[in-house]
């Protein structure tokens, strides 16, 4: 992993999918748990889990085992910064998706860490730690700057002092290396 910073090799590789596997196993098997941790005022009470609800729950249990799997996965196969920047787009919109996800619950819910829970802190804290990192990613924070190539060609431009005859069609399609040889060889 030459060319990726190890602070975005540890977060990206291990800390979220392990933190998104544990999402997935609350919602998987857990799920009065994660429902109550959600909304204690909406979560089923003594009826029990409507099968709609359960099956919803393991549904987007699967999506976060598919959002692990596909982190940890294909960032660990490649080192291209295409594909790195390429998923991390797509988990950044997830993650906006993610966050609208909680709308219901109101505005507040946002910002009123004093009463989060262990629910709220995923939901909200580690959501905009992930996409904050995924920002400074796709910015290249902490990746050395940008690195240009050298051109081994030298490019210079030159002012147009008087008046230059007009350019006829057949000059116009050749290159300036072209256009030099010519009047080198018209004028010996």
């Amino acid at each position: 992993m030459g060319t990726i910073p190890l602070p975005y090799i540890i977060f990206f590789l291990w800390i979220e999918p392990v933190a998104t596997l544990a999402g997935a196993y609350y919602a998987w098997l857990l799920p009065w748990a994660y429902l109550e941790m959600t909304d204690v005022a909406s979560a089923p009470g003594v009826l029990g889990l409507p099968t709609a609800t359960h099956v919803v729950l393991r549904q987007l249990g699967n999506l976060y085992v598919a959002f692990a799997i596909n982190e940890a996965f294909v960032l660990r196969a490649t080192t291209d910064l295409k594909v790195w920047r390429t998923l991390l787009i797509g988990l950044l919109i997830a993650d906006f998706g993610h966050l609208y996800s909680c709308f219901p619950l109101g505005v507040k819910s946002y910002y009123d860490v004093a009463n989060w829970n262990a629910m709220a802190y995923g939901n909200y804290l580690f959501v905009y730690c992930g996409a904050a990192t995924r920002i400074c990613f796709l910015l290249g924070v902490g990746m050395g700057g940008p690195k240009r190539a050298k051109s081994k060609v030298k490019k210079s431009v030159r002012l147009a002092l008087e008046e230059a005859p007009p350019v006829t069609p057949t000059q116009m399609n050749k290159t300036p290396a072209q256009s030099t040889r010519r009047r080198k060889n018209k004028s010996s």
